[in-house]
């Protein structure tokens, strides 16, 4: 019973939040723009610096689609326009 219980549980497909492949993206013009820091973004979109700093500088080409409404909804645009597909 416990061998079928943990070969169920090894097998079952995990569950991954869908994900999108960014060519670049606006963020480090429009903290300029803005004159607003990657610190303030972070604590505005409740992403962590250091992650923050991996998509500025493009070392994340794949982002999740919650994040990337954190970090459009922090500076009050469309994701569109603050990514680059």
């Amino acid at each position: 019973m416990k061998d079928s219980l943990l070969n169920t549980a090894l097998n079952k497909p995990k569950y991954r939040k869908p994900k999108e492949q960014l060519k670049s993206n606006n963020i480090a013009l429009l903290l300029e723009k803005r004159k607003m820091t990657q610190s303030e973004l972070s604590d505005l979109s409740n992403i962590t610096p250091q992650h923050l700093s991996r998509i500025i500088h493009n070392q994340r080409k794949c982002i999740s689609l919650p994040t990337a409404f954190k970090i459009s909804r922090a500076f009050k645009l469309p994701v569109e326009e603050v990514f680059i597909y």
